[in-house]
């Protein structure tokens, strides 16, 4: 008897032992990113990682020297390099803090929109050149960064050594009188 009423006492006492716990949220993010085995993926990457918020996934569109010898190369709109000098000497971790700085200057839950159109390519073996006309459109949560951003973009891809597509050298320019994405990145850096 004294043993089952030890047995009920700690079953009494103890810490909520058969209650449910509520649900932990989960460490990571969703995500819709896929390995670049084409450049069709590459490039819904990189509007998905804009769309997603998700820096990881950004930086994977883009050369890596674990897996190239090649570095990255952004070429600014020629009109953004007074405004922002730094654009001169950007590199792939300029590319990282710019991409960090506009995650947090957005709404958070709202996504930022990449907009690709009018695609021109030229395929040859590993590696091919894309142009595009541009529109991105955020929610800033400063008011002095604009909400949408126009251009055109010249964007050389390459394989690297695991057969995935990434972004090797970036051209912006200007298009009529909108501010560009080289103007979004210097005024995030």
């Amino acid at each position: 008897m004294k043993k089952y009423l030890i047995i009920l006492t700690i079953f009494l006492f103890s810490c909520d032992l058969l209650t449910t716990r509520d649900p932990e949220n989960p460490d990571t993010q969703r995500t819709s990113y896929l390995p670049a085995t084409t450049p069709d993926i590459l490039f819904m990457n990189l509007k998905n990682s804009l769309k997603e918020k998700i820096l990881d996934n950004y930086m994977a569109s883009f050369v890596n020297s674990s897996f190239t010898n090649q570095k990255f190369v952004f070429q600014s709109a020629s009109e953004s390099i007074s405004l922002y000098p730094t654009l001169t000497n950007w590199d792939i971790s300029s590319e990282q803090q710019y991409f960090s700085n506009l995650i947090i200057s957005t709404k958070e839950g709202v996504p930022i929109i990449l907009d690709l159109q009018n695609e021109i390519k030229n395929t040859t073996g590993d590696s091919a050149v894309y142009q595009y006309d541009y529109i991105i459109s955020l929610t800033p949560i400063n008011e002095s960064i604009q909400s949408s951003y126009r251009g055109n973009m010249k964007i050389n891809i390459n394989l690297d050594s695991r057969s995935q597509w990434v972004i090797s050298r970036w051209e912006d320019f200007k298009s009529g009188n909108n501010p560009t994405w080289s103007e979004l990145k210097g005024s995030l850096y």
